[in-house]
Protein backbone atom coordinates (compact mmCIF):
# COMPACT_ATOMS: atom_id res chain seq x y z
CA UNK A 1 0.00 0.00 0.00
CA UNK A 2 1.45 3.35 -1.06
CA UNK A 3 1.92 6.24 1.33
CA UNK A 4 0.49 9.68 0.68
CA UNK A 5 3.81 11.14 -0.62
CA UNK A 6 4.26 8.26 -3.06
CA UNK A 7 0.75 8.74 -4.43
CA UNK A 8 1.36 12.46 -4.84
CA UNK A 9 4.74 11.88 -6.55
CA UNK A 10 3.25 9.37 -8.98
CA UNK A 11 0.49 11.80 -9.87
CA UNK A 12 3.04 14.52 -10.60
CA UNK A 13 1.53 17.11 -8.25
CA UNK A 14 3.38 20.29 -7.09
CA UNK A 15 5.93 20.22 -4.26
CA UNK A 16 3.50 22.04 -1.90
CA UNK A 17 1.05 19.18 -2.26
CA UNK A 18 3.90 16.72 -1.71
CA UNK A 19 4.84 18.47 1.56
CA UNK A 20 1.21 18.44 2.69
CA UNK A 21 0.89 14.76 1.85
CA UNK A 22 4.13 14.01 3.74
CA UNK A 23 2.81 15.86 6.77
CA UNK A 24 -0.49 14.01 6.55
CA UNK A 25 1.25 10.64 6.36
CA UNK A 26 3.44 11.49 9.34
CA UNK A 27 0.37 12.53 11.32
CA UNK A 28 -1.38 9.25 10.52
CA UNK A 29 1.64 7.22 11.57
CA UNK A 30 1.95 9.18 14.80
CA UNK A 31 -1.75 8.70 15.48
CA UNK A 32 -1.51 4.94 14.84
CA UNK A 33 1.49 4.65 17.16
CA UNK A 34 -0.37 6.60 19.84
CA UNK A 35 -3.38 4.32 19.44
CA UNK A 36 -1.19 1.21 19.83
CA UNK A 37 0.45 2.70 22.91
CA UNK A 38 -2.93 3.42 24.52
CA UNK A 39 -4.17 -0.08 23.69
CA UNK A 40 -1.07 -1.75 25.17
CA UNK A 41 -1.29 0.41 28.27
CA UNK A 42 -4.95 -0.55 28.66
CA UNK A 43 -4.21 -4.28 28.55
CA UNK A 44 -1.29 -3.90 30.95
CA UNK A 45 -3.41 -1.94 33.43
CA UNK A 46 -6.25 -4.44 33.13
CA UNK A 47 -3.87 -7.36 33.73
CA UNK A 48 -2.40 -5.66 36.81
CA UNK A 49 -5.90 -4.91 38.12
CA UNK A 50 -6.76 -8.63 37.89
CA UNK A 51 -3.47 -10.24 38.97
CA UNK A 52 -2.66 -8.05 41.99
CA UNK A 53 -5.94 -8.74 43.88
CA UNK A 54 -5.63 -12.47 43.12
CA UNK A 55 -2.08 -12.59 44.48
CA UNK A 56 -3.13 -10.62 47.56
CA UNK A 57 -6.09 -12.94 48.06
CA UNK A 58 -3.83 -16.02 47.84
CA UNK A 59 -1.35 -14.55 50.33
CA UNK A 60 -4.16 -13.52 52.65
CA UNK A 61 -5.61 -17.03 52.73
CA UNK A 62 -2.23 -18.76 53.08
CA UNK A 63 -0.36 -16.62 55.62
CA UNK A 64 -2.59 -14.17 57.45
CA UNK A 65 -6.21 -15.27 57.73
CA UNK A 66 -6.07 -18.93 56.75
CA UNK A 67 -8.33 -21.10 54.63
CA UNK A 68 -10.71 -21.60 57.56
CA UNK A 69 -12.16 -18.13 57.14
CA UNK A 70 -11.55 -17.37 53.47
CA UNK A 71 -10.79 -19.88 50.74
CA UNK A 72 -7.86 -19.36 48.39
CA UNK A 73 -8.21 -18.66 44.64
CA UNK A 74 -6.69 -22.06 43.85
CA UNK A 75 -9.25 -23.82 46.05
CA UNK A 76 -12.07 -21.86 44.40
CA UNK A 77 -10.75 -22.75 40.95
CA UNK A 78 -10.55 -26.42 41.95
CA UNK A 79 -14.15 -26.29 43.19
CA UNK A 80 -15.35 -24.69 39.96
CA UNK A 81 -13.62 -27.40 37.92
CA UNK A 82 -15.16 -30.18 40.02
CA UNK A 83 -18.61 -28.56 39.77
CA UNK A 84 -18.24 -28.26 36.00
CA UNK A 85 -17.31 -31.93 35.76
CA UNK A 86 -20.31 -33.19 37.74
CA UNK A 87 -22.72 -30.77 36.01
CA UNK A 88 -23.79 -28.88 39.14
CA UNK A 89 -22.13 -25.66 37.95
CA UNK A 90 -24.16 -25.63 34.74
CA UNK A 91 -27.39 -26.49 36.58
CA UNK A 92 -27.11 -23.80 39.26
CA UNK A 93 -25.81 -21.18 36.81
CA UNK A 94 -28.59 -21.78 34.31
CA UNK A 95 -31.24 -21.59 37.04
CA UNK A 96 -30.04 -18.19 38.23
CA UNK A 97 -29.42 -17.00 34.68
CA UNK A 98 -32.94 -17.92 33.59
CA UNK A 99 -34.53 -16.12 36.54
CA UNK A 100 -32.39 -13.01 36.04
CA UNK A 101 -32.84 -12.75 32.26
CA UNK A 102 -36.59 -13.38 32.18
CA UNK A 103 -37.14 -11.02 35.11
CA UNK A 104 -34.92 -8.38 33.51
CA UNK A 105 -36.84 -8.63 30.24
CA UNK A 106 -40.23 -8.37 31.97
CA UNK A 107 -39.12 -5.41 34.08
CA UNK A 108 -37.60 -3.75 31.04
CA UNK A 109 -40.75 -4.04 28.92
CA UNK A 110 -43.07 -2.88 31.71
CA UNK A 111 -40.73 -0.06 32.69
CA UNK A 112 -40.44 1.26 29.13
CA UNK A 113 -44.20 1.17 28.51
CA UNK A 114 -45.13 2.83 31.82
CA UNK A 115 -42.23 5.28 31.61
CA UNK A 116 -43.25 6.45 28.12
CA UNK A 117 -46.88 6.90 29.24
CA UNK A 118 -45.88 8.90 32.31
CA UNK A 119 -43.30 10.89 30.37
CA UNK A 120 -45.79 12.10 27.78
CA UNK A 121 -48.62 12.67 30.30
CA UNK A 122 -47.53 15.01 33.09
CA UNK A 123 -51.01 14.94 34.59
CA UNK A 124 -50.96 11.15 34.87
CA UNK A 125 -47.41 11.20 36.20
CA UNK A 126 -48.24 13.74 38.92
CA UNK A 127 -51.31 11.75 39.95
CA UNK A 128 -49.48 8.41 40.21
CA UNK A 129 -46.16 9.68 41.55
CA UNK A 130 -46.95 9.16 45.29
CA UNK A 131 -48.18 5.62 44.61
CA UNK A 132 -45.15 4.79 42.48
CA UNK A 133 -42.74 6.15 45.09
CA UNK A 134 -44.58 4.20 47.79
CA UNK A 135 -44.14 0.91 45.92
CA UNK A 136 -40.56 1.85 45.05
CA UNK A 137 -39.75 2.38 48.72
CA UNK A 138 -40.92 -1.10 49.71
CA UNK A 139 -37.99 -3.46 50.44
CA UNK A 140 -38.05 -6.14 47.74
CA UNK A 141 -37.05 -8.81 50.26
CA UNK A 142 -40.37 -8.25 52.04
CA UNK A 143 -42.23 -8.97 48.79
CA UNK A 144 -40.54 -12.32 48.19
CA UNK A 145 -42.72 -14.33 50.65
CA UNK A 146 -45.84 -12.79 49.11
CA UNK A 147 -44.75 -13.74 45.60
CA UNK A 148 -44.12 -17.28 46.80
CA UNK A 149 -47.59 -17.47 48.35
CA UNK A 150 -49.27 -15.99 45.28
CA UNK A 151 -47.24 -17.66 42.52
CA UNK A 152 -45.73 -20.72 44.15
CA UNK A 153 -42.10 -21.62 44.79
CA UNK A 154 -41.21 -22.12 41.13
CA UNK A 155 -39.75 -19.89 38.43
CA UNK A 156 -42.69 -17.47 38.24
CA UNK A 157 -42.29 -16.11 41.78
CA UNK A 158 -38.58 -15.50 41.27
CA UNK A 159 -39.17 -13.78 37.92
CA UNK A 160 -41.78 -11.55 39.55
CA UNK A 161 -39.34 -10.53 42.26
CA UNK A 162 -36.59 -9.76 39.74
CA UNK A 163 -39.01 -7.78 37.56
CA UNK A 164 -40.16 -5.75 40.57
CA UNK A 165 -36.54 -4.84 41.30
CA UNK A 166 -35.76 -3.79 37.73
CA UNK A 167 -39.10 -2.13 36.90
CA UNK A 168 -38.68 1.13 38.77
CA UNK A 169 -35.12 1.78 37.60
CA UNK A 170 -36.25 1.49 33.98
CA UNK A 171 -39.44 3.46 34.61
CA UNK A 172 -37.65 6.45 36.16
CA UNK A 173 -34.95 6.55 33.47
CA UNK A 174 -37.38 6.26 30.56
CA UNK A 175 -39.74 8.85 32.02
CA UNK A 176 -36.87 11.28 32.41
CA UNK A 177 -35.68 10.46 28.88
CA UNK A 178 -39.10 11.27 27.43
CA UNK A 179 -39.15 14.58 29.28
CA UNK A 180 -35.79 15.57 27.78
CA UNK A 181 -36.99 15.11 24.19
CA UNK A 182 -36.72 18.34 22.22
CA UNK A 183 -40.31 19.64 22.07
CA UNK A 184 -39.43 22.12 19.36
CA UNK A 185 -38.28 19.26 17.18
CA UNK A 186 -41.59 17.47 17.79
CA UNK A 187 -43.48 20.64 16.87
CA UNK A 188 -41.41 20.97 13.69
CA UNK A 189 -42.33 17.41 12.67
CA UNK A 190 -45.99 18.10 13.44
CA UNK A 191 -45.91 21.26 11.32
CA UNK A 192 -44.67 19.12 8.42
CA UNK A 193 -47.64 16.76 8.93
CA UNK A 194 -45.36 13.89 9.95
CA UNK A 195 -47.15 10.77 11.08
CA UNK A 196 -46.91 9.49 14.64
CA UNK A 197 -44.87 6.48 13.50
CA UNK A 198 -42.32 8.75 11.79
CA UNK A 199 -41.93 10.89 14.93
CA UNK A 200 -41.52 7.81 17.10
CA UNK A 201 -38.94 6.32 14.75
CA UNK A 202 -37.02 9.56 14.10
CA UNK A 203 -37.22 11.35 17.46
CA UNK A 204 -38.57 9.31 20.36
CA UNK A 205 -36.61 6.07 19.91
CA UNK A 206 -33.20 7.72 19.21
CA UNK A 207 -33.72 9.98 22.24
CA UNK A 208 -34.60 7.10 24.54
CA UNK A 209 -31.86 4.69 23.47
CA UNK A 210 -29.15 6.06 25.86
CA UNK A 211 -31.62 6.08 28.76
CA UNK A 212 -32.69 2.51 28.07
CA UNK A 213 -29.10 1.30 27.91
CA UNK A 214 -28.34 3.09 31.18
CA UNK A 215 -31.35 1.34 32.73
CA UNK A 216 -30.20 -2.05 31.49
CA UNK A 217 -26.69 -1.46 32.81
CA UNK A 218 -28.05 -0.83 36.29
CA UNK A 219 -30.73 -3.49 35.93
CA UNK A 220 -28.24 -6.29 35.18
CA UNK A 221 -26.75 -6.18 38.65
CA UNK A 222 -30.14 -5.69 40.27
CA UNK A 223 -31.60 -8.64 38.34
CA UNK A 224 -28.83 -10.93 39.60
CA UNK A 225 -29.35 -9.64 43.14
CA UNK A 226 -33.10 -10.24 42.88
CA UNK A 227 -32.58 -13.77 41.60
CA UNK A 228 -30.14 -14.59 44.42
CA UNK A 229 -32.48 -13.13 47.07
CA UNK A 230 -35.37 -15.18 45.70
CA UNK A 231 -33.25 -18.34 45.83
CA UNK A 232 -32.15 -17.60 49.39
CA UNK A 233 -35.79 -17.43 50.50
CA UNK A 234 -37.22 -20.38 48.62
CA UNK A 235 -35.36 -22.61 46.18
CA UNK A 236 -33.61 -25.95 45.89
CA UNK A 237 -31.04 -24.92 43.29
CA UNK A 238 -29.38 -21.86 41.81
CA UNK A 239 -26.26 -19.90 42.71
CA UNK A 240 -28.03 -18.13 45.58
CA UNK A 241 -29.16 -21.45 47.02
CA UNK A 242 -25.63 -22.85 46.60
CA UNK A 243 -24.16 -19.90 48.55
CA UNK A 244 -26.62 -20.47 51.39
CA UNK A 245 -26.08 -24.25 51.37
CA UNK A 246 -22.27 -23.95 51.29
CA UNK A 247 -22.23 -21.37 54.07
CA UNK A 248 -24.50 -23.58 56.18
CA UNK A 249 -21.97 -26.42 56.06
CA UNK A 250 -19.01 -24.04 56.46
CA UNK A 251 -17.79 -24.59 52.92
CA UNK A 252 -16.00 -21.35 52.11
CA UNK A 253 -14.70 -22.59 48.75
CA UNK A 254 -18.24 -23.38 47.59
CA UNK A 255 -19.66 -20.04 48.75
CA UNK A 256 -16.94 -17.99 47.11
CA UNK A 257 -17.08 -20.13 43.94
CA UNK A 258 -20.77 -19.27 43.51
CA UNK A 259 -20.05 -15.58 44.10
CA UNK A 260 -17.26 -15.68 41.51
CA UNK A 261 -19.65 -17.17 38.96
CA UNK A 262 -22.16 -14.40 39.70
CA UNK A 263 -19.43 -11.80 39.19
CA UNK A 264 -18.37 -13.41 35.91
CA UNK A 265 -21.99 -13.38 34.70
CA UNK A 266 -22.28 -9.66 35.50
CA UNK A 267 -19.01 -8.93 33.65
CA UNK A 268 -20.18 -10.87 30.58
CA UNK A 269 -23.56 -9.12 30.58
CA UNK A 270 -21.96 -5.69 30.83
CA UNK A 271 -19.49 -6.52 28.05
CA UNK A 272 -22.27 -7.66 25.73
CA UNK A 273 -24.28 -4.57 26.62
CA UNK A 274 -21.30 -2.29 25.94
CA UNK A 275 -20.84 -3.81 22.47
CA UNK A 276 -24.55 -3.50 21.68
CA UNK A 277 -24.64 0.06 22.99
CA UNK A 278 -21.64 1.06 20.89
CA UNK A 279 -23.20 -0.29 17.72
CA UNK A 280 -26.64 1.15 18.49
CA UNK A 281 -25.36 4.62 19.32
CA UNK A 282 -23.28 4.55 16.14
CA UNK A 283 -26.57 3.94 14.30
CA UNK A 284 -28.14 6.77 16.28
CA UNK A 285 -25.34 9.17 15.34
CA UNK A 286 -25.78 8.20 11.68
CA UNK A 287 -29.49 8.83 11.94
CA UNK A 288 -28.88 12.21 13.55
CA UNK A 289 -26.45 13.19 10.79
CA UNK A 290 -28.97 12.14 8.16
CA UNK A 291 -31.65 14.14 9.91
CA UNK A 292 -29.51 17.29 10.01
CA UNK A 293 -28.41 17.03 6.36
Amino acid sequence: MKTAPERVANEGLPSADLAAATEEDAYRQKRAARSREIRIRFYVDRTIAIVVPLVGWQMLSDHWVGGKWISSPLSVLDRLISMARDGSLQMHTWQTLEEALVGLLCGLVLGIVIGVLLGFSKRLSDALDPIIMGFYSLPRVSLAPLFIIWLGIGLLAKVALVASVVLFVVLFNVREGVRTIDRELLDAFRSMKASRSVMIRSIVIPSLVPWIFASIRIGIGMALIGAVVAELIGSSRGLGWYVMHSTGVYDMAGSIAALVVLMILAIIFNWVLAVAEKRTLRWRRSADIGLVT
